[in-house]
């Protein structure tokens, strides 16, 4: 049960650390954002930026030896704080994982069916027979054709997409109020993206469940996001509504994200440089070193804080405070990006975002 007054989920001051060999990795650095109930909040960024990491981290679920601090307030409850048992009470029931790469989550040798009633007995003390007949409405519910002659099938006998539905269909036993699902469209084509798009947003208007979903593709983003937070080396550098952040792109991150999607600005070979050594973060901001606008200022002290640049529109950089002038960030030499250009232009893979 969540407390109606706080945001679904409110992430503050999250940090993920891992003790290694050669020190300690710092994965996930003191983010925060929300995700309110019945709204889909895209984490975007480069491989290797904290996204996934920042996701297990919220039901504790980061491989040893990682170290979570911070707040995450589910309902106004503190995940962190609970004892496990706690904690597993709410996995699987109230927030729901989908991993990316079903076919290496499902057991290939037993039956999608098979599979599916196991997870739901875990959950529930229910007889055979009915866990067999709830495991065929679930997938039913998630789309897939002839659900009763599946249900005997072997992993290996379906598709990507219909891998996929299936630990969908199992993320929805517990009747979940947040969906946290991990590139759940990896390795699959353009059309069954948009099928499996689509269905997460179906879900999400039918159960108004909060989907935090996980991605580098902003073609996704521009097709599912309600808002978008931007992380790049374990940090948050942008967020906001999905408009404001494809239209009026703050962060020169975020603009460089932009500027490598196909047809915009068509940047080759993405933007230049690499993401900073985790083991050894920079001073000041860690975009600085692949930043065309960055001034002596944004390699020293911590990351800037987040500056609000529009109502519910916020950035990390020092451009945006009030002694600076954020023109510079201007470049007229710039090839269009999403911030050039109207929201029904944004690329959607054929997806449709009207209600």
């Amino acid at each position: 049960m969540t407390d109606d007054a706080s945001p679904l989920l409110a992430v503050e001051g999250l940090t993920t650390t891992f003790d290694t060999d050669d020190g300690q990795l710092v994965a996930v650095d003191g983010i925060e954002f929300t995700v309110e109930a019945g709204e889909t909040v895209c984490l975007v960024g480069e491989s290797g930026s904290g996204k996934t990491v920042a996701t297990e981290s919220i039901t504790r679920i980061v491989d040893s030896p990682g170290s979570v601090e911070g707040s995450v307030r589910f309902g106004g409850r503190d995940l962190l704080s609970m004892s496990e048992p706690e904690r597993r009470a709410i996995r699987g029931y109230e927030i729901a994982h989908v991993f990316q790469n079903p076919q290496d989550a499902l057991n290939h040798c037993y039956t999608v069916g098979w599979q599916v009633v196991e997870a739901l007995q875990v959950h529930e003390d229910v007889a055979d027979e009915t866990a067999r007949s709830r495991a065929i409405d679930l997938l039913d519910r998630v789309g897939l054709a002839n659900a009763s002659t599946l249900f005997d099938d072997y992993p290996h006998e379906l598709s990507g997409g219909q891998k996929q539905r299936v630990m969908i269909a199992m993320a929805l036993i517990g009747d979940p109020d947040l969906l946290i699902a991990d590139e759940p469209t990896t390795a699959l084509d353009v059309t069954v993206q948009a099928q499996i798009l689509r269905l997460l947003d179906d879900l999400r208007r039918e159960f108004d469940m909060g989907i935090l979903l996980v991605t580098h593709d902003l073609g996704v983003v521009a097709a599912v996001a309600d808002r978008v937070v931007v992380m790049y080396a374990g940090k948050v550098m942008e967020r906001g509504s999905v408009l404001d952040v494809f239209e009026r792109p703050a962060h020169p991150y975020t603009r460089g994200l932009l500027d490598c999607l196909p047809g915009v600005g068509g940047t080759e070979g993405g933007i230049p440089g690499t993401l900073p050594d985790p083991l050894d973060p920079p001073d000041g901001c860690r975009f600085a070193a692949r930043c065309a606008y960055a001034e002596d200022a944004c390699r020293t002290g911590e990351q800037p804080a987040e500056i609000k640049t529009d109502p519910g529109h916020h950035a990390s950089c020092i451009h945006y405070r009030p002694d600076r002038d954020e023109s510079v960030l201007e470049d007229a030499g710039r090839e269009p990006t999403g911030s050039d250009r109207g929201a029904d232009e944004l690329p959607n893979d054929g997806v449709s975002t009207d209600d």
